[in-house]
């Protein structure tokens, strides 16, 4: 099922109840789950209802990933970046699709990196993908003061996980912000 209408709901709850915040971040997968023959278009539907969220509340609005469908019939694990005038400014595709959850899901290519002004500059990093040290490290090397890591893990993992999570923000002394949706 979607949860789209769902996540509206909490961003107008939060931006009730908190109104100084200034981004809201998603988990991995959080609109329409891990299964993906729910697969949408971007730009589509799902990034034109976060557009209108974030420019009603003039938030940063990371609204977790969703798997993209290209034209050419490709899928993505892809997640948005969209600023206070509710622009998507960016959208990045998992670089490391985990296996065996995300067969036929494609690998992306770049590294995504923005600057939000006052605040710094941010990188994003989709679960697995946290796993390679190399593309924490790239987004340090290239300036990211903080790495915004949404995931969905339920596996037993989890804790290695939040210990990697710790361990790169000490290496590569920034902030990781880890956002899981389990």
């Amino acid at each position: 099922h979607s949860n789209v209408q769902l996540m509206k709901t909490k961003i107008e709850l939060t931006m009730t109840i908190y109104p100084w915040v200034q981004m809201i971040v998603f988990s991995e997968l959080a609109a329409y789950g891990p299964l993906t023959h729910n697969a949408q278009p971007m730009p589509g539907p799902f990034e034109e209802e976060m557009q209108k969220m974030a420019a009603k509340h003039k938030v940063w609005l990371l609204p977790g990933s969703i798997f993209e469908r290209t034209p050419d019939g490709k899928i993505y694990n892809t997640m948005p970046v969209i600023n206070p005038e509710g622009e998507v400014i960016k959208r990045y595709r998992k670089m490391f699709p985990f296996l065996p959850y995300e067969e036929n899901v494609t690998s992306g290519d770049e590294f995504c990196l923005f600057d939000v002004p006052n605040a710094g500059r941010f990188g994003l990093s989709i679960c697995y993908d946290m796993w390679f040290p190399e593309t924490s490290r790239t987004l340090a090397i290239q300036g990211a003061e903080v790495i915004i890591h949404p995931s969905l893990t339920g596996t037993i993992d989890r804790d290695i996980e939040l210990s990697i999570v710790r361990a790169t923000a000490a290496i590569n002394q920034c902030f990781m912000f880890d956002v899981n949706g389990l």
